[in-house]
C-alpha cells in the first residue's frame, strides 16, 4: 500500500516550481518507485496487490490545487496502466480516493467545515478509508484490477450538479 501525499495551495501563476516538483516527487515518483522495487518479487510469486492511495482531487479539481491534483491524476493513471500490464501475472493494481478523512492534523472547524459538505455530515475516520485498502490487498478482491474506490461520504456524488463547497447538503431540497 503506498500512501504518502503532501498538498501546498497555491495560484496556479504564482507555483513555484521546487513546490511542484516536491509534490510530484512524494505524491507520484515515490509511488512509482515501490511499485518498481515490488514487481520482480510479486511477478516470482505470480501473485501480488499493490494499492496506491490517492484523493477525490484525482477524479476532480477546484482552484488552487494543479499541483496536487496533476500528481492525483497522473497517479491514478500510473495504478491503471500498471494494472493493465501486470494483471496476467497475477499481479493486481486499484486505487483509493479518499474525501474529507479526519486525522490528527485537523481542528473542530475543519472538522465542521468540512463535514458540512459531505452528504453523510461528517468527515471519513481513518479505519474507514483503511477497510478499502485492507480489501484490495487481499486475496476477496482477486476478480478486480485497474479500478479506483472513492471513499468519500458522497461527495463526488454531489459533485455531478453542483460545485462540493457551496452546495452542503442543508441547501438539498426536502421531500415530503
Amino acid at each position: 500500500v503506498n500512501n504518502a501525499g503532501i498538498i501546498k495551495i497555491s495560484e496556479f501563476a504564482n507555483i513555484d516550481i521546487e513546490d511542484f516538483d516536491r509534490i510530484l516527487k512524494v505524491n507520484l515518483r515515490t509511488p512509482f518507485l515501490l511499485c518498481q522495487a515490488v514487481i520482480p518479487h510479486m511477478k516470482e510469486n505470480n501473485w501480488g496487490r499493490i494499492v496506491n492511495i490517492s484523493s477525490i482531487w484525482g477524479n476532480i479539481t477546484k482552484e488552487y490545487r494543479a499541483s496536487y491534483s496533476s500528481s492525483k491524476f497522473g497517479l491514478d493513471g500510473m495504478t491503471v496502466a500498471l494494472a493493465s500490464e501486470v494483471s496476467g501475472m497475477g499481479i493486481l493494481a486499484n486505487s483509493v480516493g479518499p474525501g474529507f478523512i479526519d486525522t490528527d492534523g485537523a481542528d473542530e472547524e475543519k472538522r465542521e467545515n468540512q463535514g458540512a459538505i459531505v452528504p453523510l455530515g461528517r468527515m471519513g475516520e481513518a479505519a474507514e478509508l483503511a477497510g478499502s485498502a485492507v480489501f484490495l490487498a487481499s486475496s476477496d478482491s482477486a476478480y478486480i484490477t485497474g479500478q479506483r474506490i472513492v471513499v468519500d461520504g458522497g461527495v463526488l456524488v454531489q459533485q455531478r450538479s453542483a460545485n462540493v463547497d457551496t452546495y452542503p447538503p442543508s441547501k438539498f431540497p426536502k421531500l415530503d
